[in-house]
């Protein structure tokens, strides 16, 4: 696990985490405390949704997994 910035759209976050080493099983845990409104839009999306993003300064896709209610934060697939 590391921390990790991300930018999806107009939303900056700084503290996400970046779990995984390997291409294909990372994941980032963006926590809702750090925008709402960015995590109140995720919930619309559903696990199809292709979310462009930039991650430690590259592109990259993500997916939604699923809301994790103990951490209160989205867990999202990198692609």
């Amino acid at each position: 696990m590391s921390k990790t910035s991300i930018r999806i759209g107009a939303f900056e976050i700084d503290d996400a985490e970046l779990h995984g080493e390997q291409q294909g099983e990372r994941t980032l845990s963006i926590p809702c405390k750090s925008d709402p409104d960015l995590c109140m839009q995720l919930d619309g999306w559903d696990a199809e949704t292709s979310v462009p993003a930039i991650l430690d300064g590259q592109h990259s896709v993500l997916y939604r997994k699923h809301y994790d209610q103990q951490s209160d934060a989205w867990i999202m697939r990198v692609a």
